[in-house]
């Protein structure tokens, strides 16, 4: 067997190519037209200066590249596999016949000049590190701005980022053990995050382009294995920001058979780039272990043996392990209901869910709504003003007809706060809503329901939509009925509702989908998804066989939702789409402050707790926090414990109240119940006043308010107190991807987690079905 191998930058020097452009002057030729330059002289003559420019570097390498394997096959040279570094992966892709000469110039030279955009990065070479250790010294030094981007050989890595972050990290490394550390000469952060920019346009431009299947296996350096046809564009956009896997790939060919005399290195410098790191893997680490590598490749080969018509072949993702998987029926595209992702105009069956008082902020709406993905924004808690604001804003900066939608929380102590919502979302058209917390339909969601409700050819469909979160089947029964009579009734006297409004509201269920909860951050009734998702699909068909007409309604699950398995989980058991939560807390776009999110990004599965609803306590009503580093779950749990216990304030024993005051108000209680009057209805006051019990609830309120506006702005005077809404999902996924570039919470977007955490969960099922089918071994 024969491999030949591709240098890519770094490689480049004055006088490559000498004799290869008379020999090849057809291509030549191509190659000055697209470029509008002469490549000849670039390579022959310089200057330096010019030919180490990204976008001037990277056509030089792919044209000496591709007319040095021209003259290789014109000596009689066959190749077993195909792989070139980073941007030496297009001549191996020419090589294959993936694309001709001319269209793989024109991609090398627009991804050259959109990488030549980028400024302010740098790149190192470490030296007798390996990856992991490398990954440990920037997770442990919280070096955000740098990232392993080239894996050359088991201790060879090439670190990339901020060039001043980069710079002085070097004391870090060497005092870690590496025997070099030598800053390269580039302008770019490539194979990091920060060249996303460059990827989105990228993606965009590799649209018009056609890729024929490989002729020759070539090994995509985003996965170190051979690409597959249908995942070629999306691979070689992803190479822009990717880790280039050199390593595991010369390791996955040593574990085919393919010795270090079997490699053949072709370009300017003659063997001399990536041919020795062949050495330095087999001495160092060695191929990939066989049995891995054979039930890999049995699942893949069990994928391809596998009828069409059970499930479409879709691309198979990227492990966080970094071992691939060919998907044997399943793709992140498919998963769930595709009436789903028809109804509600989004790529996948997947939704992040609202997260109060903005923390599923503008920001997050508007990333997710581009990516074609739906999220809710987290209105609870906010003024009308200000949700008025969001509400414009991302109207103003999404694409017409994107999907984005508004969370609309249950206020049964305060149903004016509904009818307000509701006249702001009816006024401002916004078509899809997440119902939160309601244990029964109120007058204000009848209203929303009922406007743009019409009969299409003797059937009605909804204009506004309703994805309702509900924890019981008893209240998801209420949800898939129409309104109840008597809010029809009391609407219709009022004129919330027409007479016409109101026929057709008995004509369709109250919501369009069903959101099963389970234990989430946040408010939650600690409900178990085997035991509910099943429960309520049952209501769900009973509610299908009423509204034949209606279209399909959709059961879809939320909470506890980090990690492939749980989602593959909830998949399996029926649910239609996902929805999560905690997960999205931690990302830059999200509505907190940077000290909430450090803590996030270091919390483990074990690391919440339950604590009373600061607007519910008197009910018992629980919210699942943060409790790593936090009193605020034990402080809450006092004074509930407190409030029960007592009729007023001043049955408290004396020293008891000054800890509370000292250490939970930092001020009396006097004080505090001072600011209540400030900002409660007059009538609210009026009854505090004369009812002692409701005083000290009252000012009780306050620590739960005061500790949620202390976390959202990071005030660090009182972290102690933090209260954080979050379920253990987020621990979870914290583990998941531990060691990877979203181990930061400043690489995490909300779109770019459901793209891996779907892709994920595709390739899990991919493997797990396999196995239980046995196609895939034992």
């Amino acid at each position: 067997m024969k491999a030949f191998l591709f240098p890519g930058q770094g490689a480049q020097r004055i006088g490559m190519g000498e004799g290869l452009f008379e020999a090849f002057p057809e291509q030549t030729a191509c190659a000055d037209s697209v470029l509008c330059y002469s490549i000849r002289e670039l390579c022959l003559t310089g200057p330096m200066e010019r030919l180490t420019q990204t976008q001037f570097t990277q056509p030089a390498l792919y044209v000496v590249g591709a007319l040095t394997w021209l003259k290789r096959v014109a000596d009689g040279a066959k190749a077993d596999y195909l792989l070139g570094h980073s941007v030496a992966e297009y001549v191996a892709l020419f090589a294959a016949g993936v694309v001709d000469f001319e269209t793989g110039l024109r991609l090398v030279q627009k991804r050259g000049a959109l990488m030549a955009e980028a400024t302010g990065g740098g790149m190192a070479a470490v030296l007798g590190l390996e990856a992991a250790q490398v990954e440990d010294i920037i997770r442990r030094h919280g070096l955000t701005d740098i990232f392993a981007a080239n894996v050359n050989t088991p201790k060879q890595i090439v670190v990339s980022g901020k060039r001043e972050a980069v710079v002085a990290a070097e004391p870090l490394f060497l005092e870690a053990g590496a025997s070099h550390y030598r800053v390269l000469q580039v302008s770019g952060a490539f194979h990091t995050p920060f060249m996303q920019p460059a990827r989105d346009a990228f993606t965009r431009f590799l649209a018009d382009i056609e890729f024929r299947a490989p002729q020759v296996p070539v090994i995509s350096n985003v996965t170190a294995r051979p690409h597959r046809p249908d995942a070629i564009a999306r691979l070689m956009a992803e190479q822009i920001t990717a880790p280039v896997r050199w390593s595991d790939s010369i390791r996955y060919l040593l574990a085919k058979g393919l010795a270090f005399e079997d490699f053949e290195e072709l370009g300017p410098a003659g063997g001399a780039v990536v041919k020795p790191m062949v050495k330095r893997t087999q001495l160092e680490a060695g191929p990939l272990d066989a049995a891995e590598l054979a039930e890999e490749e049995r699942a893949a080969e069990a994928a391809k043996a596998r009828p069409v018509q059970e499930a479409p072949a879709m691309e198979a993702p990227v492990q966080m392990n970094g071992t691939r998987h060919k998907a044997a029926g399943f793709g992140a595209a498919t998963l769930g209901s595709a009436s789903f992702r028809e109804d509600f105009g989004v790529k996948y069956a997947y939704a992040a869910g609202a997260m109060y008082q903005g923390i599923a902020s503008a920001d997050l709406v508007i990333r997710m709504a581009k990516a074609g993905l739906l999220a809710f924004f987290g209105a609870g808690g906010l003024p009308m003003l200000a949700v008025e604001q969001a509400i414009q804003r991302i109207r103003s900066e999404i694409p017409p007809g994107a999907p984005f939608g508004m969370n609309f929380i249950a206020h049964a102590n305060f149903p004016q706060l509904e009818e307000d919502l509701a006249d702001l979302l009816l006024r401002h058209e916004v078509r899809v809503i997440e119902a939160s917390a309601f244990m029964e339909v109120t007058p204000a969601l009848v209203r929303y329901r009922a406007r743009g409700l019409s009969r299409v050819g003797g059937k009605v469909r909804a204009a506004n939509r309703i994805i309702a979160k509900i924890s019981r089947p008893d209240v998801a029964a209420q949800f898939l009925s129409p309104a109840p009579e008597r809010l029809l009734t009391r609407l219709l006297e009022s004129g919330g509702i027409t007479p016409d409004e109101a026929a057709l509201l008995r004509e369709v269920p109250m919501a369009d989908a069903l959101c099963v909860e389970s234990d989430s951050g946040g408010h939650t009734d600690q409900g178990m998804p085997f035991t509910l998702i099943p429960a309520t699909l049952k209501v769900r068909d009973a509610a299908q066989a009423r509204f034949p007409g209606f279209g399909r309604l959709h059961v879809g699950a939320g909470g506890g939702i980090g990690t492939p398995e749980a989602a593959a989980a909830v998949f399996v058991l029926g649910a239609d789409f996902i929805v999560t939560g905690s997960v999205n807390q931690c990302t830059v776009e999200a509505g907190t402050s940077d000290a909430v999110k450090d803590m996030l990004e270091g919390m483990n599965v074990y690391d919440t707790d339950y604590a009373p609803s600061g607007e519910m306590f008197e009910m018992g009503s629980k919210v699942q926090v943060l409790k790593k580093g936090l009193f605020f779950p034990a402080r809450a749990n006092k004074l509930v414990s407190l409030y029960r216990q007592h009729e007023s304030l001043e049955e408290i024993e004396p020293s008891l109240r000054r800890q509370i005051e000292e250490r939970y108000f930092k001020r009396s209680f006097e004080e505090v119940f001072a600011d209540v009057k400030a900002s409660y209805r007059a009538a609210e006051v009026e009854r505090a006043e004369r009812q002692p019990k409701h005083r000290m609830a009252l000012v009780f309120k306050r620590y739960f308010r005061d500790t949620t506006r202390w976390a959202l702005a990071g005030d660090l005077e009182h972290k102690v107190d933090f209260q954080v809404h979050c379920g253990p999902a987020l621990g979870a996924f914290n583990q998941w991807v531990a060691g990877s570039e979203l181990a930061s919470w400043r690489n995490r977007h909300p779109d770019i987690i459901a793209d891996r955490l779907m892709d994920e969960t595709a390739s899990l099922l991919s493997r797990r079905f396999s196995i239980l089918l046995g196609e895939g071994g034992s």
